[in-house]
């Protein structure tokens, strides 16, 4: 039997922001910022985890985070393919995201790679919520019903120089986790900085670390309920 692997795109609008839901599909409102992979090569064996990042902001560097993700993936032998609302998401803009910089730069390698890696079977788990409560839920939220156990990514233990209630909205001020909606800002301000040569500072430093952890914090739940599956809330 062939492991299994688990991916999450992280991405940055830094041209525009998608404010119609139509747009959410769209990959010209995004472009890659990170993503994070795991992988299992069995049942009850330890998962394997990782966050491979962009270098810059160049097109260049987007393509290349492409290429990474699917030799990572290349080198370890799988069948399945999870992910939580990659229909929706992450399947969209990966292969987007690779046609978009491959016409950049001029090479499709990677976007062929990508096709590799989507043809294995893939488990949304986004439908088997779906399926249970008759409605999209969270991660966080569906993890609290099964008793799945999430480490939370307090924005405050990281040293950035950034305070995310100056871009949140009322309902989200106060709240000291990194929620999905700040991470395209804190992954603006990294990749400016990478883009620069600042990788040497502490604020950049800090906010790759911020960025590894929130990352891997939302790829590690993901084996655990595969394996509940038919999922039955406690």
């Amino acid at each position: 039997m062939a492991g299994t692997l688990a991916l999450d795109i992280e991405t940055v609008s830094p041209d525009r922001e998608p404010t119609e839901q139509a747009q959410f599909r769209d990959s010209s409102y995004f472009e890659l910022l990170a993503v994070g992979l795991g992988y299992r090569s069995a049942p009850g064996e330890p998962v394997e985890t990782t966050v491979l990042f962009r270098d810059d902001d160049s097109p260049e560097s987007e393509l290349a985070l492409v290429d990474a993700v699917c030799e990572w993936c290349a080198d370890r032998p799988a069948d399945t393919l999870v992910t939580y609302n990659g229909d929706g998401f992450d399947l969209i803009h990966l292969p987007g995201r690779a046609d978009r910089a491959g016409d950049a730069v001029g090479d499709d390698g990677p976007r062929r790679r990508v096709d590799d890696l989507l043809a294995l079977d893939h488990v949304d788990l986004m439908d088997d919520v779906q399926a249970t409560w008759g409605s999209r839920r969270s991660l966080e939220w569906v993890c609290d019903e099964l008793g799945v156990e999430v480490e939370k990514t307090a924005w405050a233990d990281y040293r950035h120089s950034l305070y995310p209630d100056d871009w949140r909205s009322y309902s989200d001020r106060g709240s000291a986790e990194v929620l999905s909606a700040d991470v395209p800002r804190f992954g603006e301000r990294y990749l400016a900085l990478a883009s620069v040569d600042a990788r040497d500072t502490l604020t950049f430093r800090e906010l790759e670390r911020l960025l590894y952890d929130y990352t891997v914090c939302d790829i590690r739940p993901l084996f655990e309920i595969a394996d509940l599956r038919p999922l039955d809330p406690r």
